[in-house]
């Protein structure tokens, strides 16, 4: 079964297609500066932060230019990528079944799964992908709170404390974050929205940076629970340029202060970051079905449109007068 979120595909009519935007000149946000490679999976990426991880420990370097020498040999002589070290722990030998797991048919996937916690009771990747083949959502919350308690127990009271803050830069980390944000998309698809944000708040405050793209789905939330001082400070936080942030924050600065200078402002810039959202928010262009959603989206163009309208269309609808605002100002 599938746990992520679904939006709701009704849509307002109106009446004019508009003829022109005003212009912002507020700056997208940059994007990420560092991506994994090209056909590089994310348990693949992992794999090679945690084998990388495992050669350096083993060298004695006297220097930063020394070691910064060695990796540039290192890849060059491996075509770009880190040599695999093979599996040693009962842990390390856990994960390397459920990444066969993954591609596995279902019957094999189970074994392997059931062979990963014989070895591994807190392997938390077992857990994540026994709720992700759930065949319901409370069966599929279940595992993925089991999930969170073997990171809990793998990780130690001491990580928490002592590297809050710094998580995603600890590969071994990611297991934990990753079940966090399975269950939280979970309780949320499952109307539990309170537990939900207090378990996006978490992420937030173990990985500031928000590598994984939390601060989207907390915001939707806070704009749901119509927690907007709460909203306005999240969003403070960030130097977005996403639809998703910029179109929000024009629909919070509504709510808050109705047709004011900011919200206009707001408006204006989201408008500048993407101009096609009004076209699927305001039902002049009709919404693909589910299945039918882009798998990649691109900056500024029509398939970021319709992953954000797909989610957020509930919280214009839920806005008294947000659509109406929206549809005098662009047409």
């Amino acid at each position: 079964m599938s746990t992520r979120k679904k939006g709701n595909n009704d849509k307002p009519t109106a009446g004019h297609r508009r003829t022109s935007r005003p212009i912002s000149s507020r700056k997208r946000a940059e994007e990420p500066e560092v991506l994994p490679p090209v056909g590089f999976s994310r348990r693949e990426m992992e794999q090679q932060m945690a084998d990388l991880g495992k050669l350096m420990a083993e060298q004695d370097f006297e220097n930063v230019d020394e070691a910064n020498e060695f990796l540039r040999n290192l890849l060059t002589g491996s075509g770009g990528q880190i040599p695999h070290r093979a599996a040693e722990t009962a842990a390390e030998k856990a994960q390397e079944l459920i990444a066969e797991a993954v591609d596995a048919p279902e019957r094999r996937a189970r074994k392997l799964i059931k062979d990963a916690l014989k070895l591994d009771p807190n392997c938390v990747d077992a857990y994540i992908l026994q709720g992700e083949m759930a065949d319901s959502l409370p069966d599929a919350i279940a595992e993925f709170r089991k999930a969170v308690a073997a990171g809990e127990r793998s990780l130690g009271a001491a990580v928490f404390e002592q590297d809050r803050g710094h998580f995603w830069g600890l590969v071994e980390t990611r297991p934990y974050m990753r079940a966090v944000q399975n269950l939280a998309s979970s309780l949320w698809n499952y109307g539990e929205v309170e537990e939900a944000v207090e378990l996006y708040e978490e992420l937030l405050e173990l990985n500031p940076g928000d590598n994984q793209g939390i601060r989207y789905h907390l915001l939707d939330a806070l704009l749901l629970l119509r927690r907007h001082d709460e909203a306005y400070e999240l969003v403070e936080r960030f130097d977005d340029g996403m639809a998703h942030w910029a179109y929000n924050y024009a629909l919070l600065l509504f709510r808050m202060e109705g047709r004011s200078d900011n919200a206009i402002e707001a408006l204006e810039t989201a408008l500048e970051v993407n101009e096609f959202v009004p076209d699927y928010l305001l039902g002049f262009e009709p919404m693909p079905d589910p299945d039918e959603m882009p798998e990649m989206i691109s900056f500024g163009d029509e398939s970021e449109a319709v992953a954000y309208v797909f989610g957020a269309f509930p919280l214009w609808a839920a806005t008294p007068g947000a659509q109406y605002w929206l549809h005098e100002y662009v047409e």
